[in-house]
């Protein structure tokens, strides 16, 4: 099947917003979305969009009743170091989205393509590491951390007030 790999506009964030709940379903983590379409909407297409996003899509005639996008790609630029995030729908269209962000983001002077693999996601793994990418984990020690919810809050009562 063909497809098209394009900037994404505004009106893809219901589209994007489903294709993220997709990947947490296929991930075993549906309860951690708690991004909306709306704040897709926001953080993406405001005057000072916090990341850009490309979107892989089928032709209108292969499109279903949920829309047409197979795979999405986000990108943000954090403290000027460009670094991209990458996500994906649908397993069997990796390169369909993964190549072009990698394209867009050596446009964009960004240093690296970060990804993050769940342990018990071989496939992807292997798709990634068959591609060159490092597994800072095994190599370097690295451990990805998060704050969220009450931590993140709790955290964020600690900073000085101006």
């Amino acid at each position: 099947m063909h497809f098209k790999v394009r900037a994404a506009a505004k009106e893809d964030c219901k589209d994007i917003s489903r294709m993220i709940m997709e990947l947490a379903v296929y991930e075993n983590m549906p309860d951690q979305v708690k991004t909306s379409h709306e704040d897709l909407e926001r953080d993406g297409f405001s005057p000072n969009p916090f990341y850009e996003c490309l979107i892989a899509e089928v032709p209108d005639e292969h499109k279903t009743k949920d829309g047409k996008g197979i795979g999405t790609g986000l990108m943000a630029k954090v403290a000027q170091v460009g670094f991209m995030f990458h996500c994906m729908a649908d397993p069997n269209w990796n390169s369909s989205i993964y190549l072009p962000c990698s394209l867009v983001g050596v446009e964009k002077q960004c240093v690296r393509l970060q990804l993050s693999v769940l342990d018990w996601n071989k496939p992807s793994l292997d798709f990634y590491i068959a591609k060159g990418a490092e597994d800072l984990t095994a190599k370097e020690g690295w451990h990805f951390l998060r704050f969220h919810g009450q931590t993140l809050d709790t955290l964020a009562k600690e900073a000085p007030k101006d």
